[in-house]
Parts: structure tokens; sequence; C-alpha cells
């Protein structure tokens, strides 16, 4: 029993490495990014996505690429959930976290006022929005010829962008780690 858990361990932790490791968070690096275009693309993305806009016109520029098929099909999907997403975030039992995930609260009160189906469906929820956050975030890291070093910045400029499009109540992880509501 043992050996299957450790080879399922393995498993795991082997398949997180493709879609970028969640458990390590380097510092962002902004040196070799041109940071304030990051930072109109992000907000423009992420306010098409609250809008549940599914095809919005967002141009590329000063070497920031978001106009390939990856990054729009991931757009148009987080688009369609967001009202979902939004539901949950309003519910008090996730947050936006300082990496650029999307995190759930697992507390005492999150179990006791949901079923498992409801957890597990929220489970889903969670994995398929930050699939989606994180095949943004290396699809613009690659289409745009970006330095390695950039996906923590990428990660952080969005982060930042969608505390922006929060609305009130909603929790987000601050730079220092800790809990805020806006």
């Amino acid at each position: 029993m043992k050996r299957y858990l450790l080879v399922s361990i393995v498993v795991a932790c082997g398949g997180c490495v493709s879609l970028g490791n969640p458990f390590v968070h380097v510092k962002p690096n902004y040196a070799k990014l041109p940071a304030e275009v990051m930072k109109q693309v992000a907000l423009e993305i992420e306010q098409a996505v609250q809008k549940g806009e599914r095809e919005p016109n967002i141009a590329d520029r000063d070497g920031i690429v978001v106009n390939t098929d990856i990054i729009k099909q991931a757009i148009r999907t987080r688009a369609a959930r967001s009202e979902i997403v939004n539901a949950f975030l309003d519910s008090g039992h996730a947050f936006e976290s300082q990496n650029g995930l999307i995190s759930v609260l697992r507390t005492k009160d999150y179990k006791k006022s949901s079923t498992s189906k409801q957890r597990d469906r929220n489970a889903l929820l969670v994995m398929s929005e930050n699939e989606n956050r994180w095949a943004l975030y290396e699809g613009i890291v690659e289409a745009s010829k970006l330095p390695s070093g950039s996906h923590s910045a990428v990660q952080a400029i969005f982060h930042d962008a969608r505390i922006q499009c929060l609305t009130v109540g909603q929790k987000y992880e601050d730079a220092a780690g800790n809990m805020k509501a806006k």
C-alpha cells in the first residue's frame, strides 16, 4: 500500500511540473519585461474576462503578444466561466492567490456549508480556471519571447490586474501573504 501511495505522489508531482509548479513562488523580476505594457494588457484581459467577453479585441503591442490560438482559447474559456468563478469568490470560500491562481479556503465553515459533491465541483472549477490561467501566462511568455524568469512577473502583474477587477467582499492574498477582502 505504501508503495502505491509513493508512486501516486511521484506521478502527481511530475504532472504538476508540466503546468508549472504551483508550490514554488519566485520573486518577480520586472527588469527584462515591458512591465507597463504588460500591466495594460493584463488589465484589459481581466476586464474582458469579468464582463464575460469571449472574443475581446486586445491588440498585441510593444512586444507583448496575446493573439495566439492558445491565449485566445484561455481567455474565451475563462470568460465563459467567469460568472461561476465570481459566485465561488463571493461565497468567501475562495480567494485570489498571490501566485496568480485561484485557491479554495478549506475551512470548517466551507465543509459545513457544502456537500461533498459541491466541493468536488468547486475543486474542478478551480483546477480548470488555474489550467487556463497557466496557459495564458505561459502563452504570453512564449509568444512574446520573454526571458524564462518572466513567469513570476507575469503572474504578479495578472494578480494585480485581477485584484482591480474583484468586487466588494471578494478575498485575495496581498504581497505579504495576508488575506484581504476588497
